[in-house]
């Protein structure tokens, strides 16, 4: 069972990858992602609950991600997207790595806010395609592949927590 569990955990670091993708070439995570996570959850969890915090942990780090990044859209800081992305493999991490996860997103969201505002200054790219971060940046424009973030922060809490089975 613990192999399942971890194929199901990679399969959904997979899709974090193509999110990434998708988020650097047109600045949208698609719906079909986050719900691809959530639904590999149900059955990991089914076949090893003993791998996983207590379910009200996963479901608690949902709730606060959820609750957390959807006024961030609200706002205007955040795309709908980014919210139901992270938000999913919050409930992946449960309560025990949403600190690595949100620390880790986080430090790379800086990252990525300094290198488009280096692209936007220098403006590197020649003819980049129409509507990726790329080019939104070198219009002036503040759009950040926060994708390319909540993936990075959440490879870093899978290690912690999901893909260390006990």
């Amino acid at each position: 069972m613990a192999i399942a569990v971890r194929l199901m955990a990679v399969a959904v670091l997979a899709v974090t990858l193509l999110s990434c993708r998708s988020d650097i070439r047109a600045l949208r995570i698609p719906n079909a992602h986050a719900l691809v996570i959530l639904s590999c959850f149900v059955p990991a969890y089914l076949a090893m609950p003993s791998a996983f915090a207590p379910l009200w942990s996963h479901l608690a780090a949902f709730s606060l991600m959820f609750a957390i990044t959807y006024l961030m859209f609200y706002k205007g800081l955040m795309g709908g997207g980014d919210s139901k992305f992270a938000s999913a493999l919050a409930l992946w991490v449960g309560l025990r790595g949403l600190v690595p996860f949100i620390f880790y997103m986080s430090l790379m969201g800086g990252l990525l806010g300094a290198a488009t505002l280096v692209i936007r200054k220098k403006k590197p790219f020649r003819n980049p395609p129409a509507g990726s971060w790329m080019a939104e940046a070198q219009e002036g424009k503040s759009a950040v592949p926060y994708g390319l973030a909540i993936s990075f922060g959440a490879w870093v809490a899978f290690f912690h927590t999901v893909l260390i089975l006990h």
